[in-house]
């Protein structure tokens, strides 16, 4: 997974250097996460977190982009988090990317711009699983 995170064209880590014990942190003590397998190979993986209510991470393998398997982990990890109770999901990402239009083709509300030119955004627990 973190291969893939590190390989990324759009929303490349900048300022930060994420360890091992971050991602073991975000997906198993704050979250949970899923990967996407096509023969065998992990090509990308998603990363919900209930302690602080956001999307962690949703990455793919370039060779793998607009072949329906992010559309899929968002499904699977906004669903998880609206199950287990989360009212409010946020993430930020940069503006002018694919993740950006996945995000606002779901439904997702872009809330503001940080100072770190990222753009946040947030969806709300459908009224139907609340």
């Amino acid at each position: 997974m973190m291969s893939i995170r590190n390989s990324v064209r759009e929303n490349p880590l900048v300022h930060l250097v994420l360890t091992t014990e971050d991602y073991v942190q975000a997906m198993t003590v704050d979250g949970r996460a899923w990967v996407a397998e096509v023969a065998g190979e992990v090509v990308g993986f998603s990363c919900g977190r209930l302690v602080q209510g956001d999307i962690w991470a949703l990455f793919l393998r370039r060779a793998h982009e607009g072949k329906g398997i992010g559309r899929a982990l968002m499904e699977i990890v906004e669903g998880w988090m609206f199950e287990e109770g989360v009212e409010e999901i946020w993430l930020v990402t940069a503006p002018g990317t694919r993740a950006e239009r996945l995000y606002q083709r779901r439904g997702w509300v872009q809330q503001q711009m940080k100072e770190s030119g990222e753009a946040e955004y947030r969806l709300a627990r459908p009224p139907a699983s609340r």
